[in-house]
């Protein structure tokens, strides 16, 4: 069982650079004036420019395709290796048109790239869909890229079945693995701060990495006669109780990675927080002991179901909206664990009774567009246009989540 609630990809974002938050606030970049994310991996070739600005610490200077540009000249420009870089009017220097059409790094040339920023030690391992940048041993580079090759797999089969269509990456998945957890959390403060020593693992929508650790290498997980050096070891390790709520939390952030490079979901867009992490949870507990993985998706995730029903008592006539107009609670450490798992219910009620008109909800969430926020009454209003009314839906949800033992 999840003991507690781990942090995800909206705290991650409202913990990392201060004006870019999980919730996207367009005014950082004024008027949005410009610019959309490709259609497809296979869209036209946008121009390139080179953009020098003021970061935090350093001058910096980074070349992309704009992605959207404000009125008073700040942009959001993304990287050939998938970064998105924000970058406020008052503090670019220069910009400079690049001749040349953008071209995405391959899986070579991504690895290159993580060799040459992380230190010395770091190797590379790639698959068809990642590249796994480690510098712990070979065997655990090559089962966590097992595992998310598995989870990519099962993750765009399931939404195709539903009628979804979805693109390959643009850009090949990173992911850093770190050979244990001090090297891991003193890497991760500069993303999470003070909130590195109590995550696993994350995914930052601003390099669009999944950073974690090798978990074989926790004291709780390993005793006295716990080896840990085949990919058979290693799986049995990871199978056990223990890390349950290690292996669901690298998972999720996975599938975050995953719906934000496959076309579900567009960084930095006004995608809802019930949604993104409900989606995420109902995809986070593989079947270790099966080659396949992910035999069964959609399956009750009983310590989010606990929480929910111990929560059922603060349910109040306009929870579900509440829940749907705005992601406060998400954000606030007191009402987190009870917003997870509401938000988990509520997208395991829809995708089970509600498959047709979910799948057409996100087709609409695919196409927003990165830093345009929506009000409350839109949000609403979209779930209504799909869902119908709230009153009905809710007494509907709240009777089939509670027959469920």
């Amino acid at each position: 069982m999840l003991a507690k609630p781990f942090v995800s990809v909206a705290a991650v974002l409202l913990l990392t650079a201060p004006s870019w938050s999980q919730r996207p606030r367009p005014a950082v970049l004024g008027n949005v004036a410009r610019g959309a994310m490709p259609e497809s991996a296979g869209g036209q070739a946008q121009a390139v420019e080179r953009v020098t600005f003021r970061g935090d610490v350093r001058q910096r200077t980074v070349a992309g395709r704009i992605v959207v540009e404000a009125a008073d000249g700040g942009v959001m420009l993304q990287s050939d290796d998938g970064a998105l870089w924000a970058i406020e009017g008052t503090a670019v220097i220069n910009r400079q048109p690049v001749d040349a059409p953008f071209a995405p790094l391959d899986a070579e040339q991504l690895g290159q790239r993580l060799l040459d920023e992380f230190p010395a030690g770091f190797r590379v391992h790639t698959t068809p869909h990642y590249v796994i940048c480690y510098n712990t041993s070979r065997q655990y580079a090559e089962w966590t890229s097992s595992l998310f090759e598995r989870l990519y797999k099962a993750f765009t089969n399931y939404w195709e079945r539903q009628g979804l269509e979805l693109h390959e990456p643009e850009f090949p998945l990173a992911v850093v693995v770190f050979a244990d957890r001090a090297s891991y959390d003193s890497a991760a403060r500069i993303d999470l701060g003070g909130a590195a020593g109590s995550i696993v693992g994350y995914y930052s929508l601003k390099t669009n990495r999944v950073n974690m650790y090798d978990l074989t290498g926790s004291e709780a997980l390993r005793g006295a006669n716990n080896r840990r050096g085949s990919l058979r070891e290693i799986n049995q390790m990871l199978s056990q109780p223990a890390a349950v709520p290690l292996v669901a939390t690298v998972v999720h952030e996975a599938t975050h990675q995953i719906a934000f490079n496959c076309g579900l979901q567009q960084r930095f867009a006004d995608v809802p927080l019930w949604l993104c992490e409900g989606m995420a949870m109902y995809f986070e507990a593989p079947d270790l002991t099966s080659s396949r993985g992910w035999r069964g998706i959609g399956r009750v995730n009983y310590p989010r179901l606990e929480t929910f029903h111990r929560n059922l008592p603060n349910w109040r006539p306009g929870s579900l909206e509440s829940l749907l107009a705005d992601s406060d609670r998400f954000r606030d450490p007191h009402t987190a664990a009870a917003a997870y798992a509401n938000a988990w219910a509520l997208n395991y009620y829809l995708i089970k009774y509600r498959s047709d008109q979910y799948a057409a909800y996100l087709k609409t969430l695919a196409e927003k567009r990165p830093l345009r926020e929506d009000d409350a009454a839109t949000r609403l209003a979209e779930f209504r246009r799909h869902f119908g009314d709230l009153a009905t839906l809710e007494r509907e949800f709240l009777k089939r989540l509670t027959q469920i033992d």
